[in-house]
């Protein structure tokens, strides 16, 4: 009779590991969840910036693009007021303003 003592001392051992091993197994498993959804968290913010960069450079661009577009329309209207006025004088004649 003083086997069934170990015999419940081993049984009592094996099925404590596997409780301790399922308890830190949930625990890695939830822990290493929430590391990933952080990660992926701050790869979306990160990714966000840099889009928020991109559209705000993006729209200088074109602010720019349409300024110089405006100057250049500018320039060649005066350029060719400018050809028009003389044209006029080459022939002779005074242009009516």
């Amino acid at each position: 009779m003083v086997v069934m003592p170990d015999v419940w001392n081993v049984v009592s051992q094996i099925i404590g590991g596997v409780v301790v091993g399922t308890v830190l197994g949930v625990l890695l498993s939830w822990a290493l969840g929430v590391l990933d959804d952080w990660l992926e968290s701050r790869e979306q913010r990160k990714q966000a910036a840099i889009e928020a960069e991109l559209d705000r450079t993006q729209a200088e661009r074109r602010r720019t693009i349409l300024d110089l577009s405006a100057a250049l329309g500018a320039e060649a209207h005066e350029a060719r007021k400018a050809l028009i006025r003389e044209s006029f004088l080459a022939r002779g004649e005074i242009p009516k303003v």
